[in-house]
């Protein structure tokens, strides 16, 4: 089997019947891909429509009783499959005409983790959940392309046909997601290009609903995380892990797929959840950047600060003598997370201790560092660090010693 198409789905029928109707639509005859639909508790007909939806591609069929998180639903696709390419792509996609074939072709090389496209959105149901931010985009498009207007109280009600999924008409429906952390993935790109050459942290392009990559190099790096329940960081925990055992990232947005819009089903505290679990898991010098791109919104870094520090790092971290200055980094870095995201279990008093009691050699073997290695990106970073955990001028500190 060349593929498997990984689709895992919540009470979310009506939008995974669209989904379904856009791999009917697949360029791609070949008859060795799969489509593996994971059942992941739903309360809602999905098992009925998925048996009963005619597909081109052989379909499996994984029910789960009690939903555990999309990450325990999505290694159930894992195991159940047998494609040497996962291609994961979530329920609420809808996939462009060549979405498989493109994806396949993109794996001319080995470990290889192709990123399609994924901040094209799209409305084809109006619920009355919807935030006012998704209120606000749908007007929009609404406006654009002189739609009636809907009354706020209906729920679930359709908003595009299948003929414009057969006849790839849904690009002037859609719209591109307007975050802040989108608009910066896009300035890497035009930075770095679609090989993210030079670029450190290509795992943040590891967004799993249209994504793929080689089955084993998933199972070789111990598939989804099962601890991660609350909503998202579960692709990026999984690309964490792909890149340290070496797979490249690509970026292919000429994969496109639409999101579709639905009420958002993630709590307040999500974020505080998995940032701690993130910070807590890769607790280690050899994956420093995965708690200081946690915590990069607060230190205010832009990409390019970001990418240098931790260019820099992987330059320091192949000299063990420069392991003891790299864990200093990591403590200082936790404090201020714990900070910010858990309190109480951690107010950096222990830590400022070790350091003043050290501060003397920590600037000396510093300063030697910046002789030697450079790493001007490092000790900028690790200064920043110094003022938000401590309001120790560091940077003042090493000019003085220079």
């Amino acid at each position: 089997m060349k593929a498997s198409i990984i689709i895992p789905s919540y009470n979310a029928s009506e939008r995974l019947y669209l989904n379904l109707t856009a791999l009917n639509c697949q360029s791609y005859e070949g008859h060795d891909v799969e489509v593996v639909v994971i059942d992941n508790g739903s309360s809602d007909n999905t098992m009925e429509m998925v048996e009963g939806f005619k597909l081109k591609y052989p379909v499996k069929i994984v029910r789960i009783d009690k939903n555990k998180g999309i990450a325990y639903g999505r290694n159930e696709g894992i195991l159940n499959s047998e494609g040497e390419i996962l291609i994961f792509h979530d329920s609420d996609m809808i996939a462009s005409k060549d979405f498989i074939r493109h994806h396949l072709d993109a794996h001319n090389k080995p470990d290889t983790v192709v990123c399609g496209l994924f901040w094209k959105r799209i409305f084809t149901y109006y619920y009355k959940n919807f935030s006012d931010y998704q209120v606000l985009n749908f007007e929009k498009i609404r406006e654009k392309l002189g739609l009636q207007r809907l009354s706020l109280y209906w729920d679930g009600y359709p908003l595009i046909n299948e003929e414009l999924i057969k006849n790839e008409g849904l690009l002037p429906y859609s719209f591109d997601l307007d975050f802040d952390f989108i608009n910066d993935l896009k300035e890497i790109i035009r930075q770095f290009g679609r090989d993210f050459t030079d670029y450190y942290l290509p795992w943040r392009f590891c967004i799993t609903n249209n994504l793929s990559v080689e089955r084993q190099k998933v199972i070789d790096v111990g598939m989804f995380d099962s601890n991660i329940v609350r909503y998202g960081y579960e692709d990026y925990d999984l690309g964490v892990r792909l890149y340290k055992s070496g797979c490249r990232f690509v970026m292919a947005d000429h994969i496109l797929s639409f999101h579709q819009e639905h009420p958002a089903n993630y709590r307040s505290d999500d974020l505080v959840v998995n940032i701690n679990f993130m910070c807590d898991k890769y607790n280690n010098i050899y994956f420093i950047d995965v708690p200081l791109v946690c915590i990069s919104d607060n230190l205010h870094l832009n990409s390019a600060d970001l990418n240098g520090i931790v260019k820099d790092i992987y330059q320091l971290i192949t000299n063990t003598d420069y392991h003891d200055i790299l864990q200093l980094f990591l403590n200082v870095l936790q404090v201020i997370r714990r900070r910010l995201f858990s309190p109480l279990e951690d107010n950096g008093k222990e830590v400022f201790l070790s350091i003043i009691n050290r501060l003397d050699y920590y600037v000396k073997k510093i300063l030697k560092i910046e002789n030697k290695e450079g790493v001007n990106y490092f000790i900028k970073g690790l200064s920043i660090l110094f003022k938000h955990a401590f309001n120790l001028d560091f940077e003042r500190l090493l000019e003085v010693n220079r």
